[in-house]
């Protein structure tokens, strides 16, 4: 089952990005890694802040100097440099054999062959290696240098498609992720769905919060089917 194929013919997923638009404007150009660092990158920032993610992303990098150093480092080494994130231990012991196994598959530690496979052999390839589950498959293929025409979705991100009723209101994130990317305009590409994610992940963490959304000043509280009675 490929994600790229429309689930039906719905134009609500372009009306929610004109609006987020239209609201707070383009997302600036990110910066995009190589696969396998996209890989790391993603597997470190699980639940936690972008900010020491990146930080920690940064220090692994300069300290290891390749990646196939990591590959070979013990857990319990790694976990004392990568502390400050979240779930330390158990990404200290996933994020090597990840790599180990990507070399042992392939031959070298190298992603680049993913370009040239379909989105979705690509992301069943990446989440059969230990620890990688829809957000990092979806990370490496549609955020790196891959550039390939995928939808991340994270938990900010599946809150907000949640609730407006894009996919089942308890859809998990990889459910989330199928039905989203199946919902993908013809023409989007893969910049149009970077954006679409880090403006939906916006919203999710600025609106859209989990607890006291601030409803009446979102964007979307007219497309919202969890929109209170009286607040729009």
């Amino acid at each position: 089952m490929q994600y790229t194929l429309p689930l039906v013919a719905d134009t609500r997923l372009a009306r929610v990005h004109e609006l987020l638009l239209d609201r707070f404007g383009p997302v600036p150009e990110c910066y995009r890694l190589d696969p396998v660092s996209q890989l790391v990158f993603a597997m470190l920032s699980g639940r936690t802040r972008d900010a020491v993610a990146m930080e920690v992303f940064a220090a692994l990098a300069r300290r290891m100097g390749a990646w196939e150093r990591l590959a070979e480092t013990a857990a319990s080494e790694l976990q004392g440099i990568i502390a400050t994130v979240t779930f330390a231990e158990r990404k200290a012991r996933q994020i090597p054999a990840a790599l180990r196994e990507i070399a042992a598959r392939r031959g070298r530690l190298d992603l680049e062959f993913l370009a040239q496979w379909p989105v979705e052999e690509g992301r069943v390839w990446l989440e059969s290696l230990t620890g990688v589950g829809p957000k990092t498959s979806m990370a490496v293929l549609g955020l790196s240098t891959l550039r390939r025409r995928v939808l991340m979705v994270d938990t900010a991100h599946n809150r907000v498609a949640c609730r407006l009723g894009l996919v089942p209101a308890r859809a998990d994130i990889a459910r989330a992720t199928r039905l989203l990317n199946r919902q993908l305009p013809a023409a989007w590409t893969a910049d149009d769905t970077e954006s679409h994610h880090f403006l939906m992940q916006g919203l999710g963490r600025s609106h859209c919060v989990y607890r006291q959304p601030l409803c009446p000043d979102c964007p979307l509280c007219r497309l919202c089917r969890s929109m209170p009675e009286g607040r729009a």
